[in-house]
């Protein structure tokens, strides 16, 4: 539909809540006096039948007859048929919010109304109610898409799922059920005795995994912090204050690929439990699967990417390395070093060479087993590499005791028996860590408040991370993760018709800024009135660059001035061997910047944070 007719829909609508309110009617009453859900009504007609009742819900049809019309009430459980006669509706009357049938020109397809009348079947047979009294609670000012074709614009979808799933039937069960599904989980672990805790998802140390983490900054501790990448080492300090069995369903966020099965912000339900090891994961987490299949859907065989899984069937368990030996006739269990390793792959058409034995073995599982697993399979005996929070195998220590899920070629959770030597674990970590490349994902950063709750003793303690998004997918028949996500992220977009009708000038997006600048360029541009603060506290950030053979260099990010972005400084630096260099430059940026900022904005509070040391090689 063009935009002009658009706006002149909306303008009629806009007209027709002036017109009510001209007759006393509020288009936006405060509440309803709702009595059945439109189930209920279909559900128990046999006990209802001449009964009053009083449903609300979107308006979806309106069918006018002369002295009869026949409409459809949508609420979140279906909907029900309104049946009205010219001589029984009671007429329009401010002082009840009564609509008269002579008004109902004033309604819309996508109100919001109330109706209220005796439960009837019609002479069609179709159960309805007989409306006496009839509200209107919500006046829609925009015109539902075609209810017959639905919305077919992908990227309209993802927007205004709202819309989705009020025209999709399937669309609103599936996010129904993912609700059920979150619920089913948090019921089963309560029943086994696990307490549910809320843990922090402002993080001043991401840890628990390896993902390239979202940065923020705290304004009130003027210090930077991380969006959680995993609430593991929390669900670890409760094991230490004492709780055996711990749990929480919460928010994770990986700056990482969106595709069709990652997504930057999900859920997982994370679970610690002491005294057991991985085994006992195992079957919690077989058992979890089954209880959510039979709870939420009444059913145990689900049709998964074309196929058909059976989780009331007992799982299998496999090795990775027996997994690949399977598969390829390779067993990496007897390779002695990295060379022949990669000969292998290399024989196996993957080109990619792999620091270790254990990483190589890693690469195989991927490329030629992973995408095979079809029915639900634990695979276990990860490579210490690639585990450095998992406890080590008695039998073996070149692998742990880790396991993860596979269900129709998707890793859908990883578990482990957890590394609880401090000693042990911060070896494993200092092996990995690199200063320079600290948030890039691709190691667990060292966390030393952690490691002080280790030194206090942690029990024997394993935990599951299943991804809710993962296990909707699989129990709604989902391959995209979009679909299982009622917000997805997506870039932010104002349409033509919001611009229009909200009287949208210029850049309808904030715009990002990107500004560097010299040291002496960003003084001549305060000195001459040109660059001023926004902000009446200015926050800087010193990063101390020191690089091989003595050289050393610094910039700062300010706060305060650029609307949406950091200004940066550059250009300190010293030059090979000069003699303290690094204590020259810190001058510069912790006193000399701050100084100069206090007295050319005598009204602005400026504070410096903690140097950011990195190295270079």
């Amino acid at each position: 539909m063009a935009t002009n007719a658009l706006i002149e829909i909306r303008n009629g609508r806009v007209a027709k809540a002036s017109a009510l309110r001209g007759i006393g009617l509020n288009p936006y009453p405060s509440r309803s006096q709702r009595t059945h859900y439109a189930k209920t009504i279909l559900d128990d007609f046999a006990q209802l039948e001449g009964q009053t009742a009083t449903v609300a819900g979107r308006l979806m049809s309106w069918r006018k007859q002369g002295a009869l019309a026949f409409a459809h009430v949508q609420d979140q459980t279906g909907r029900l048929q309104l049946f009205l006669r010219r001589n029984l509706v009671q007429p329009t009357d401010k002082s009840t919010g009564d609509l008269g049938y002579a008004d109902t020109h004033m309604l819309d397809l996508g109100d919001i109304i109330e109706a209220t009348g005796k439960v009837v079947r019609t002479e069609r047979g179709e159960i309805s109610v007989l409306v006496e009294h009839l509200r209107l609670l919500t006046k829609a000012l925009r015109p539902l898409p075609d209810q017959w074709s639905g919305l077919k614009d992908r990227e309209q979808v993802l927007r205004k799922r709202y819309l989705d799933t009020t025209l999709e039937p399937a669309s609103f069960e599936r996010f129904a059920a993912a609700c059920k599904m979150v619920a089913a989980m948090r019921g089963f672990l309560l029943e086994r005795g696990f307490l549910e805790f809320q843990t922090p998802v402002i993080q001043p140390q991401y840890g628990g995994g390896t993902a390239k983490p979202f940065k923020t900054h705290v304004n009130a501790l003027g210090c930077d912090m991380y969006l959680a990448i995993s609430h593991e080492l929390y669900l670890k300090r409760l094991i230490v204050g004492g709780y055996d069995k711990v749990f929480t369903i919460g928010r994770y966020f990986r700056n990482e690929g969106i595709d069709r099965s990652h997504h930057p912000e999900f859920s997982m339900v994370e679970t610690m439990t002491a005294y057991e090891n991985y085994e006992y994961n195992m079957n919690l987490i077989e058992e979890m699967f089954r209880h959510v299949a039979v709870k939420v859907f009444g059913k145990t065989e689900f049709n998964v990417r074309g196929h058909t899984i059976d989780f009331g069937r007992p799982w299998r368990r496999v090795s990775m390395a027996e997994a690949v030996r399977e598969k390829t006739g390779i067993d990496f269990r007897q390779l002695q070093t990295v060379e022949e390793a990669n000969a292998r792959l290399a024989a196996l058409g993957i080109q990619e060479a792999q620091p270790s034995v254990g990483e190589a073995l890693v690469k195989a599982f991927e490329i030629t087993v992973e995408k095979e697993l079809i029915q639900p399979t634990l695979v276990y005996g990860h490579p210490v590499e690639i585990s450095p929070l998992a406890k080590p195998m008695a039998e073996d220590p070149r692998f742990v005791e880790r396991f993860e899920i596979f269900i129709a070629g998707m890793e859908c959770g990883d578990n482990w028996s957890e590394q609880n030597d401090p000693v042990q674990l911060l070896e494993s970590w200092r092996k990995s860590y690199r200063a320079e490349e600290r948030d890039a994902g691709k190691f667990h950063t060292l966390d030393f408040d952690f490691l002080e709750a280790l030194e206090y003793g942690l029990p024997p303690t394993t935990g599951i991370g299943p991804g809710v998004e993962r296990m909707v997918m699989i129990f709604t028949g989902q391959e995209n993760i979009d679909d299982v996500i009622f917000f997805p992220l997506m870039r932010p977009s104002v349409s033509p018709l919001n611009a229009a009708i909200y009287g949208l000038e210029g850049p309808l997006l904030a715009p990002v800024e990107d500004l560097a600048l010299s040291w002496e360029d960003f003084e001549a541009l305060c000195g001459e009135g040109l660059l001023q603060p926004r902000a009446r506290h200015i926050l800087l950030k010193p990063h101390l660059r020191v690089w091989s053979k003595g050289r050393v260099s610094g910039h700062v990010e300010i706060e305060g001035f650029l609307a949406n972005s950091v200004l940066r400084l550059a250009g300190w630096k010293s030059q090979a061997g000069e003699p303290e260099g690094q204590k020259k430059i810190l001058e510069r940026m912790e006193r000399a910047l701050p100084q100069f900022l206090k007295k050319a904005f005598p009204d602005c509070e400026v504070t410096v944070s903690p140097v950011t040391e990195l190295q270079s090689t």
